[in-house]
């Protein structure tokens, strides 16, 4: 809510008591607060998206991007923030090469557990944590506004290539 809105509501209300008193002894009618308050601010998201911060250990870069629902989180950090994601498997659960580190409270937020064979694919990973999961395996909702992930520094292929 603006910070501005309930005090502004409270004023308004005070002055409309001292009008409608005035108004009442001296004949005349006042009007304060004629202009609405101030619009509460604008989602920070476009309807549709959410954001998310990715952070690159390797290219020791951050970026927030608005992420369309529906796309697998590897997608988003290869397609839409651009950042260097090997995904060797192109999201078959095949490689473990897309590897990311949630924040605890964003690994909160996610609906799905891992799945069995991203479990194994996660054994076989370094650097696994309990709030890693492979990106390709995480699809974007609504409930994932404004999570943070890290890419690890380190990968392994699993497909041998």
């Amino acid at each position: 809510m603006h910070q501005f809105a309930l005090p502004r509501a409270a004023l308004c209300a005070r002055r409309s008591l001292a009008s409608a008193a005035l108004a009442s002894s001296s004949g005349t009618s006042l009007r304060w607060c004629t202009t609405p308050p101030p619009p509460l601010s604008s989602p920070v998201t476009t309807p549709g998206k959410v954001r998310v911060h990715i952070k690159s250990e390797t290219e020791g870069k951050e970026t927030t991007v608005q992420a369309a629902v529906g796309l697998t989180l590897m997608e988003v950090i290869r397609d839409v923030a651009k950042m260097d994601m090997e995904a060797a498997c192109d999201g078959t659960c095949a490689c473990s090469t897309c590897h990311v580190i949630f924040m605890e409270s964003s690994y909160k937020k996610l609906l799905d557990a891992p799945s069995e064979d991203e479990m194994d694919m996660l054994d076989l990973a370094p650097k696994v944590t309990n709030t890693s999961r492979l990106s390709c395996q995480v699809r974007i909702t609504p409930e994932l506004d404004n999570i943070s992930v890290t890419i690890p520094n380190e990968m392994e292929n699993q497909m041998g290539y």
